[in-house]
């Protein structure tokens, strides 16, 4: 079967839960998140155009555990948390950023190790992490967002500022 390389990330996402169905997805995903490796048509379906460079070695390898977890932005089961948590602390920047990413928009509720990664040397990780930290955090993790609001990126500090501001919202406290 030839896969659509050509197609969108969330169309051959789609078409690859046509294919391997949705909880098989799910659990490649997060094997692909953990270890970096899969098959190469899995790859194509995920990576789309990028997925030679993976399959040849030209590209760096990262970019698959990347990958995996963005796939769980679209696609979740509960089975797939620890890999998302152990990518947390991943040694590229790009697969951290997406992992925080998934802990915002699954609601996942790591935010000792989230408020860690709010001292990250990569600006998109901090971003990513206030935001994953605005919603699961609990009123201890305000202090470090609250810290957040002075980082050196533009992005992070209006990131950690509105993040703050509903955190606080939502558990009904102040920030003394």
């Amino acid at each position: 079967m030839r896969v659509p390389v050509e197609l969108s990330h969330s169309a051959r996402l789609r078409a690859a839960v046509d294919r391997y169905g949705e909880r098989e997805l799910v659990e490649r995903a997060a094997g692909l998140l953990r270890t970096g490796e899969e098959d190469d048509d899995f790859l194509r379906y995920l990576g789309g155009r990028a997925a030679p460079g993976i399959i040849d070695g030209s590209y760096p390898s990262y970019w698959a555990n990347a990958w995996g977890a963005r796939a769980l932005e679209y696609y979740w089961l509960d089975s797939a948390t620890g890999a998302v948590i152990a990518g947390l602390d991943h040694e590229h920047w790009r697969v951290r950023m997406q992992c925080a990413r998934v802990c915002a928009i699954r609601e996942l509720g790591a935010p000792e190790l989230l408020a860690a990664l709010l001292l990250d040397e990569n600006w998109r990780v901090r971003d990513a992490t206030a935001w994953a930290v605005g919603i699961v955090g609990e009123f201890e993790h305000a202090e470090p967002l609250r810290e957040a609001t002075d980082d050196p990126h533009k992005k992070v500090r209006e990131r950690a500022t509105t993040v703050l501001d509903a955190l606080l919202h939502r558990l009904e406290r102040e920030l003394d």
